[in-house]
Parts: C-alpha cells; sequence; structure tokens
C-alpha cells in the first residue's frame, strides 16, 4: 500500500540531526519491499527501501575506502537514474560533501565545477568520460580518481543484492569488473561495491549539525559563471520540513528535471525513504514519453520548469488524457506568466493542482501554492515555514503596503552556509539578497523580475519576463528571449527580444514586423521592442529552463562587431539594422547561439 503523504509528527519541533538519520529514520512505516526507486523506462530495474538502505550503507563503505574524509567533495557528473539517489547519500554518510554536475557540460563548463568543488572522486559516464579524464588531468588529478558508472552499475547493483541473499561475504571487484580497453583508465562503480557495509556518520550536536558541509549545489550561472553554494545538513533536513505537507491522494512522483539541480533534488531524495512514495526515473524530459510515463504509471505529482509548460500548452497530443492522475504539479526554475498556468491547470483533472513555487540553490524552496490551495495562477504563493522575508527599495527602506515592489531578501534555516571561497553570500543579520524583485497582495507574492535583467527605459523599469509572457502568445512563437541593449546616443536602455519561431507548417513564417506590432499591441509604449527582433535557433537556458542572459549578450556583441565589419566593407546602408525602425528587417547573420534571420 503506498502511504498518502502522512502529516510529519516533527514538522513544528526542532531537528538537529545528519541528513541520513532523517531520512532513514522517518515516522512513516511502510512496505521496506515495495519498489521505491523505479527505472520509467524499464519497470523491472527497481531498488526496494530494503535494498536501498543496504546500497547506501555498502556505498559509504566504498567510498571510505577510496579514502574519503570528512569534507572531502564527491562529484557526480551524472545524468538522472534510480542509482543516483543512492550515491547521493552515500557520499554525505561517508562524512564526505555531495556536488553534481551537467554530464552534458562543455569542457571549459566541466573544468570551472572541478575548480569550484576540488573532487577528491568524479563519478561519470561512459559517454563524458574521455571529457572528465582530459579535465581531471588538467586539475591534477589522477584517473584512479575517476570512476565510471557505466550501462552495467545497475546490473551490478542486483548482483550485490542476490550475493547477500545467498550469504556471501562481499565480493571481490574482480568478480563483477575487469578494466579493458578504454575503460582502464578509470576504476568501475562495481569496486565501490566490494568493501562491505559500513553506518554513516551520525551528527547530533546542534552546532555541528548547523555547521558541518553535507553538499554543493552550483549556482544557474545565468548572469555569468556559476558558484558553488555550500549546505549543511541541517539547511537540507529545514529544506524538507518546508516543502513537506499531507495531501490526501497517494502520492506517486515522477522526476524528469535533472538531479543535480537543487529543484530535482528535492523531491528526489528524501521523501520516497521517509514517507515511502514511489518516484519513477526518466532521464530527461521529452514530451511523448513523458506523457506516456505519466499515463502508464498513473503518476499523482510531478515537478516541471516554464519552458516545459509552454511546451505542453501547445501540444497537439491529448493532454487531458495523458495527464488524467495527475494531482499536483509545482512549477519554478524561471518566471512564467499567470494565463499560461492556467491554460495548463484547466488540461489537468478537475482535482488537480497546478501551481508555481519559488526558491534559490542558496535557500530551497520559500514560496509555493500548494494542492488544494485556490492561489492566483500568477503568483509564487505564500511564505512558509522556517523563513523570513522581506522586500527592499531602492532606498534601501523595507517595504511594507501592498502591490508595492522591492527587492526580496530571505533568512532561515534553509540559507547556505556560504559561497565556497568566498564571505559574501549573506549580510552580518544572517540575511541573503536574492536579486529578485517582488511585490505582495493579500498574503500572495508576485516576481516582477531580476534586479540586474530589468530594463531602464526613460526612467521606466521594464522586466524582460513581463515581455516574454507577451512574445508567447503569439502562435508562431515557440521560444523567446528579452534583454536590454543601450541607445548609441547614451541615452538609455531599450528592449531587444530574440525569438525562436515554431515549425508548425499551418503557422504563417514569422517576420520582424508582425512581432514589433504583436508586442506593441499588447504593452504600453515605453515597453515597445525598440531594440529590435533577432530570430534565433534556441534560447540558451540552463538545466532547469532560465534564460543564460549574459550568452544573449554575447550574441548582441557579435551581432554588433558583425555590423561594424559589414558597415566598413559595404557600407553603412548593408549593416543589419533590428531597430528602432521596426519596419527594416534583419539580414541574415550567423552567431554562436543561433541564426538571425529577417
Amino acid at each position: 500500500m503506498v502511504p498518502t503523504g502522512t502529516t510529519d509528527p516533527l514538522l513544528h519541533e526542532d531537528i538537529y540531526t545528519d541528513l541520513l538519520t532523517f531520512t532513514f529514520c522517518g515516522p512513516t512505516s511502510y512496505n521496506q519491499n515495495q519498489p521505491l526507486f523505479i527505472d520509467a523506462e524499464d519497470p523491472s530495474r527497481s531498488f526496494t527501501a530494503a535494498q536501498f538502505r543496504q546500497l547506501v550503507r555498502t556505498l559509504i563503505a566504498g567510498f571510505k575506502a577510496q579514502n574519503v574524509q570528512p569534507g572531502d567533495c564527491v562529484l557526480l557528473h551524472l545524468g538522472n537514474s534510480i542509482l543516483y539517489p543512492a550515491l547521493f547519500f552515500g557520499i554525505i554518510g561517508a562524512g564526505g560533501v555531495y556536488m553534481g554536475s551537467n554530464p552534458r557540460s562543455q569542457p571549459q563548463e566541466l573544468d570551472h565545477i572541478v575548480g569550484l568543488a576540488e573532487p577528491k572522486l568524479i563519478l561519470t559516464t561512459k559517454e563524458a568520460l574521455p571529457t572528465v579524464l582530459e579535465v581531471a588531468a588538467g586539475r591534477g588529478l589522477s584517473s584512479d580518481q575517476v570512476c565510471l558508472v557505466d550501462e552495467r552499475a545497475v546490473d551490478h547493483c542486483a548482483q550485490l543484492f542476490l550475493w547477500y541473499e545467498l550469504g556471501f561475504p562481499a565480493p571481490a571487484p574482480g568478480q563483477f569488473f575487469s578494466r579493458t580497453g578504454a575503460d582502464a583508465h578509470a576504476f568501475n562503480l562495481a569496486h565501490l561495491l566490494c568493501h562491505g557495509e559500513r553506518d554513516w556518520r551520525m551528527l547530533t550536536d546542534k552546532a555541528t549539525v548547523q555547521s558541518t558541509p553535507a553538499a554543493m549545489f552550483s549556482t544557474s550561472g545565468t548572469g555569468g559563471l556559476p558558484k558553488a553554494g555550500v549546505l549543511s545538513h541541517h539547511a537540507l533536513v529545514s529544506h524538507h520540513r518546508s516543502i513537506q505537507y499531507d495531501t490526501p491522494f497517494p502520492v506517486s512522483r515522477l522526476m524528469s528535471l535533472p538531479m543535480f539541480h537543487l529543484f530535482g533534488a528535492l523531491w528526489t531524495h528524501l521523501f520516497p525513504v521517509r514517507y515511502g512514495h514511489p518516484l519513477f526515473v526518466l532521464p530527461r524530459f521529452e514530451i511523448s514519453q513523458f506523457f506516456a510515463t505519466v499515463q502508464r504509471f498513473q503518476i499523482s505529482e510531478t515537478y516541471l520548469v516554464p519552458a516545459i509548460v509552454h511546451a505542453i500548452n501547445r501540444s497537439p497530443l491529448p493532454v487531458s488524457e495523458y495527464l488524467a492522475s495527475l494531482r499536483y504539479v509545482g512549477v519554478a526554475g524561471a518566471p512564467i506568466d499567470g494565463p499560461s498556468m492556467q491554460e495548463f491547470g484547466n488540461l489537468l483533472h478537475p482535482f488537480a493542482f497546478a501551481h508555481q513555487l519559488w526558491g534559490m540553490t542558496e535557500v530551497g524552496v520559500i514560496f509555493q501554492n500548494r494542492y488544494g490551495q485556490h492561489g492566483d495562477p500568477g503568483s509564487i504563493g505564500s511564505v512558509l515555514s522556517g523563513y523570513e522575508v522581506r522586500l527592499v527599495d531602492h532606498d534601501g527602506n523595507i517595504v511594507h503596503e501592498d502591490n508595492c515592489a522591492g527587492e526580496l531578501y530571505v533568512r532561515g534555516a534553509g540559507l547556505l552556509l556560504e559561497y565556497k571561497g568566498r564571505t559574501d553570500a549573506k549580510d552580518q543579520q544572517g540575511w541573503f539578497r536574492t536579486g529578485d524583485v517582488v511585490y505582495k497582495q493579500q498574503g500572495q507574492y508576485f516576481i516582477v523580475g531580476r534586479t540586474k535583467e530589468l530594463i531602464k527605459v526613460r526612467g521606466w523599469q521594464v522586466a524582460p519576463a513581463e515581455l516574454e509572457a507577451v512574445l508567447l502568445q503569439h502562435p508562431g512563437v515557440c521560444d523567446a528571449a528579452v534583454t536590454g541593449v543601450d541607445l548609441k546616443d547614451g541615452a538609455g536602455e531599450v528592449p531587444r527580444a530574440f525569438v525562436v519561431r515554431t515549425r508548425e507548417p499551418v503557422v504563417s513564417r514569422l517576420t520582424v514586423e508582425e512581432v514589433y506590432r504583436f508586442s506593441r499591441e499588447r504593452l504600453a509604449s515605453y515597453k515597445a521592442l525598440d531594440g529590435g527582433v533577432v530570430f534565433v535557433e534556441e534560447i540558451p537556458r540552463t538545466a532547469s529552463g532560465k534564460i543564460q542572459r549574459f550568452k544573449l549578450s554575447q550574441m548582441n556583441s557579435y551581432r554588433e562587431m558583425v555590423a561594424s565589419l559589414l558597415s566598413r566593407f559595404e557600407g553603412d546602408e548593408a549593416a543589419p539594422t533590428l531597430a528602432p525602425n521596426p519596419e527594416i528587417s534583419s539580414v541574415g547573420i550567423i552567431m554562436p547561439e543561433g541564426r538571425v534571420t529577417g
């Protein structure tokens, strides 16, 4: 029997314990032999609660055998799998510090992450192994510090469970695997499974629990290079306690968001073990596979990013039929407008709720509309327990009135300890400056935009998210991003739109003029796209769906450079002009992130 989201009796008590004790010694009694972590592509591959606990204890012994000491970082350069949560707990249980990275990272991106993490070990896939070995060598790591997690890894775990069921002692590495060919340059996961079992490192002292790092998560890096946010055992426990609540339906979750990102991790690791909620795992989001999985396994709860919501809203498939079992969908990772959320909610079962929530790598989830709450679809929800928030205006004054925007500051037990190698994460009173501009209305909070992303047009502040929401209403627009560009006369900024055209054959091919007029008819004059419209093949986004605006700025710089070269060789009239005159179309230019077309 699947538990129905039992209320945690310790939810409102102070808890000071290590993450694994909190997770594995939960309040809910459930069948320890039911599948708990299930491969949604092949449900015959799964871990029961009993197997998962044994696997974590085995991995703890394995990491200790690899000389992982308290405070040492272990980097998981892996995609989603049912093995990922066990590795997460194994690292932390051994006293190490977990960090994850995107296995699709480019070499320079991985090099930056390895430089931040300074890992004792790196676990990676066969596909990423050559890049990892190259980056590791450049950072002074040997091949013996790189562990291969190949397609046989889950099978090794199944062999391990059978081995112990038959009463045999821990197997030797050679009984699972021997190094051959390209794999000889790294040891295999099987080598971590050959050292018996060990208990996790228990922490009970309040100060120790609050100050001991358990994990590092890289920030989104939307405005530049990512930073490493260091989270303590107490912070991760606090994250869970703030988002856990009772539900009237049996909970089964589907995870298609990346587990290396905090948004995905929040619902991946603790909930299945602590409450017996089955977790079905997809390696990534693919819309038809996602629909089929929800329908096949009657999934009741999942979490998405706005880009996925927009894709579902546009899908020609019978969405309501596929998603009929869902009862709650949480949406976060980037701003999304109320009409799009409302449209998505209308596709779900009448008893289902689709709501936004808001959080950051550095702080966890702070705002949420939960199941059963009828909040404004454009709202990020109300403040969750365990946090304080305040809004601060341009002059440093605290904003108390409704409908008055200010920058969001937060404080609470879930905040990061620090950015690794830096001392500027929080002020002396423990407040974290989020950089998001927010306003409150009758207890609900609404995102305006990022302080650094707001475009200042003739004294007015323009939020890119608002313009993007309008552009996405056009049937010919598949994706859009807006950034500010400086006027040549130094009079300020104007908005420029980067647009991905839909490939639907029924939609006529968009022009610059159509996009400009569409937004102009729906927005105030100072929000006009007087910086131009640029058609691109793809909007650069992070794994969590956030727009990487610094890459848009690079695209702007590249475009201006090409325009300057063209004008130098062919005269000013040949330069590609996008604005302020919307009647002038752009000239095709090849750019790093896509093709600009007229």
